[in-house]
């Protein structure tokens, strides 16, 4: 009998074909072990030419296997990188989820016992150039187009999709370039000289959220930023959308550009803005990371700093044997009030997982949400609030237990820097299957709501909302930029979350989940509108319309235009389907 060629085969035998003909046509990225890569003197001449900041990769955990590199103090300190976001992000190449680089040579104080081997560097790059100045950016995009060689751009690592590493790549490492200017009266290159400046800052690309908060604070100002504090500012972050706490009053990240800069593929550093160089302009507002050009420097609005009003509701189940159905019902009527609260001024975020312990031990689930209001007061939370305690008061009486209450902060970084704080990252690598809901999604179809919002929790045991968007976003509807015009009508930024070990397994059936079970029922509850590129997960389903709605065929060919040979390509990325990638070798295809 015959067996049935699965997809995955298909085209693992079709890429054996195609790698035989490309590298006789040089249609590959090269590698190390290919005669086209680059001799030491190559590589030395490119070090003198950033200055001394070239680095080689070495296996992250070296130090803690058997042989000549163990040391136990170094082991030490590699293995407390590996447990912290800030630490990861100071590292020039290991990544939040190193399963997305095969996990090579991971770091395990255990490992002085025989039968321990390290396994090489996996699918982290080759080179590290430390950049702190536009120069060194153009040597390394120079170096990378003359000898074809896969370029990657880290910032911290913080990406769910392994965006910031790659197999025999030169990676340019941008953290240690952390500058902000203040500008009390910015106006763009080349605009009118009679045009009103406005509150801004210039932002260099090592900066992460914690720093900028506090440097806007420092400045009597806020800044539309991210929710983790070890998040890049100006990278995937930015160039994805970004979106934060304070979106749905100012809108998204994206949407305080006032002006860019960028090292092109071709090596030509530019200015973008409304006046100049438009079209790079328009894709690199929320035409994703590491695909049109290396950007250098972002400025972007500022707002007067003002109180900070926070609002917490937490409820569960208050007995391990009350039916799990009234929990549905329960957060579903909840989705359902996001956007008259979120239109009243609330915003935030909300959990729902199997996290609280009831009588003997067992766990129930438990929704929980943070609510902002820039400047609020309880009196104004209370009466947008006021009917949903009640509903939930009336409708599940003593089967759920239910506890509300509320903070003031002077600002929003008082807030910030108490409250997020640096994380430890957890085994695994995240598979994030996402959908942006609109007010439709939320409030037409209840009982698909319902049971969509049952299958993704019962499936993976958590949900992340994200009450981000509303009018804040929607207020920018008008001006011209690559952001998925879906951003426009969202209300949640909802996610089911699993994954896989770091050795890798379980990551082929978890991928089948996301696409088949998770964001299938996310898609026929919201059909029209989208996901966030930069919460998401390899190989969504339709992901060039999923991300960038309408606006991917002008971004594609933005894309052909200024990066025809593929010199940056990151996956799921605008033009990425040019190429194609397994184990680590990337080649075109067309």
């Amino acid at each position: 009998m015959l067996r049935k060629i699965k997809q995955s085969e298909y085209l693992l035998a079709a890429f054996g074909f195609t790698l035989a003909v490309c590298a006789s046509q040089q249609s590959c990225k090269c590698r190390p072990s290919d005669p086209c890569w680059p001799a030491p003197n190559d590589w030395n001449q490119l070090n003198d030419t950033v200055n001394g900041h070239l680095i080689r990769t070495t296996p992250p955990g070296i130090a803690c296997y058997p042989g000549e590199f163990y040391n136990k103090t170094a082991c030490e300190m590699i293995t407390s990188v590996y447990q912290s976001s800030d630490l990861i992000a100071k590292n020039p190449y290991i990544i939040d989820f190193p399963g997305y680089a095969g996990d090579p040579c991971p770091p395990n104080n255990d490992t002085q016992s025989a039968g321990t081997t390290c396994n090489g560097i996996g699918w982290y790059p080759a080179y590290v150039i430390n950049a702190t100045n536009v120069e060194a950016v153009q040597a390394g995009v120079s170096f990378s187009r003359k000898h074809n060689i896969r370029l990657i751009v880290k910032s911290t690592g913080h990406d769910f999709l392994g965006r910031s590493t790659g197999a025999h790549a030169l990676s340019i490492f941008t953290h240690g370039w952390q500058e902000a200017q203040f500008h009390s009266d910015f106006t763009p290159e080349g605009c009118a000289v009679s045009t009103k400046g406005q509150n801004a800052v210039t932002i260099s690309p090592g900066m992460q959220w914690q720093d900028m908060y506090r440097f806007a604070d420092e400045h009597n100002s806020i800044i539309v930023g991210g929710g983790a504090s070890t998040v890049g500012c100006i990278g995937g972050f930015l160039q994805g959308g970004g979106h934060s706490p304070l979106s749905s009053i100012y809108g998204l990240a994206v949407d305080q550009v006032l002006e860019m800069k960028v090292v092109l593929p071709s090596g030509e550093y530019i200015t973008a803005n409304d006046y100049q160089n438009q079209d790079i302009y328009w894709a690199l507002r929320g035409g994703g990371p590491s695909t049109f050009g290396v950007v250098t420097s972002a400025t972007v609005k500022l707002f007067p700093s003002q109180p900070w009003y926070t609002q917490t509701i937490v409820f569960n189940l208050t007995k391990i044997d009350t039916p799990r159905e009234i929990f549905h019902d329960a957060i579903t009527y909840m989705h359902t009030q996001i956007p008259r609260l979120n239109d009243g001024g609330l915003m935030g975020y909300y959990f729902v997982v199997n996290s609280t312990e009831v009588a003997g031990g067992s766990k129930t689930p438990t929704f929980a949400a943070t609510l902002y209001m820039l400047n609020g007061t309880a009196e104004r939370s209370g009466k947008l609030l006021a009917p949903v305690l009640t509903q939930l008061s009336i409708r599940y009486g003593k089967n759920i237990t239910l506890v509300a209450f509320n903070q003031t902060f002077p600002s929003f970084y008082k807030y910030f820097k108490d409250n997020f704080v640096d994380y430890a990252v957890t085994s695994g690598a995240p598979i994030l299957a996402s959908r942006l809901l609109t007010r439709r999604s939320l409030t037409d179809n209840v009982p698909l709501l319902h049971d969509t919002l049952k299958l993704n929790f019962e499936t993976t045991g958590i949900l992340q909302g994200h009450i981000v968007a509303g009018r804040g976003v929607a207020q920018h509807k008008n001006v011209s930029m690559a952001l998925n015009p879906a951003w426009r009508e969202t209300y949640s930024h909802i996610i089911a979350s699993t994954g896989f070990e770091n050795n890798g397994t379980g990551r082929v059936e978890q991928m089948e989940v996301a696409r088949d079970v998770l964001e299938y029922a996310w898609r026929q509850l919201s059909p029209n509108s989208g996901a966030y590129l930069s919460e998401t997960f390899i190989n969504s389903k339709f992901w060039q319309s999923t991300y960038w709605g309408e606006n991917y065929s002008r971004l594609f060919a933005i894309k052909a235009k200024y990066d025809p040979h593929n010199v940056l390509y990151c996956v799921n990325c605008v033009g990425s389907e040019r190429l194609i990638e397994v184990n680590g070798t990337l080649c075109n295809l067309y």
